[in-house]
This record gives C-alpha cells, structure tokens and sequence, in this order.
C-alpha cells in the first residue's frame, strides 16, 4: 500500500518535468541545431526541492500506520503540493507540506 504511495510521488515528479535527465549525444555525433533549440529548458531548483520535500513527505508517510481514508486523503494532499510546485508556488505548497506533516504527526 505504501509502496503504492511512494511510487505513485515518485511518478508524479517525474511526469512534471521537474527531474529532467539530458543525455548528450554519442560519440562523433551532434546534434542538430533545431533539436537543440527544441531542447527542454533546465530543470527549477525551486521547483526541485519544493518536489524533494512532497517526495520526503511520502517516505515519512511510509513509516506510519495509515488506514485507506488517510492514504486517500495523503496522496490528495501530495498531488496538490506536486501541482503547487510544478506552478512555482512555493509558499502554497509549503502549506500544503504543513498539512501533511501534521496530519502525519498525529498518526502512530
């Protein structure tokens, strides 16, 4: 169940783009110019860490004891911290974080 939630962050941040892995070509090859225009821009280190910290959220998660209703709630909570990130709106996403902390907390 857990590993549910943990796989299901860890997806969520690499679909957003977020984490962008850039190969460079082999060797005696280069690319052309258009690809290289159509490149993806640098990942945001904000909006990275903002992720790193919704994906520590969910390893913290993985040490409780959650019933079904809390597991739904939780990947709910990270989905929408996720989409403030991607967003760049690291003060609602930190909030978000908070309310998953607490809830967190409140749990054995």
């Amino acid at each position: 169940m857990m590993k549910r939630l943990i796989l299901a962050a860890a997806l969520g941040a690499a679909l957003t783009g977020a984490v962008q892995a850039q190969e460079k070509p082999a060797a005696g090859q280069q690319a052309p110019a258009a690809a290289e225009s159509q490149a993806q821009p640098p990942a945001d280190p904000a909006a990275d860490a903002c992720l790193q910290k919704a994906f520590e959220l969910a390893q913290s998660a993985e040490q409780k004891k959650l019933t079904e209703q809390d597991l739904d709630q939780l990947e709910q909570l990270l989905s929408k911290m996720e989409s403030h990130c991607d967003a760049k709106e690291t003060a609602e996403a930190d909030k978000v974080g908070g309310e998953i902390k607490a809830m967190l907390d409140s749990k054995q």
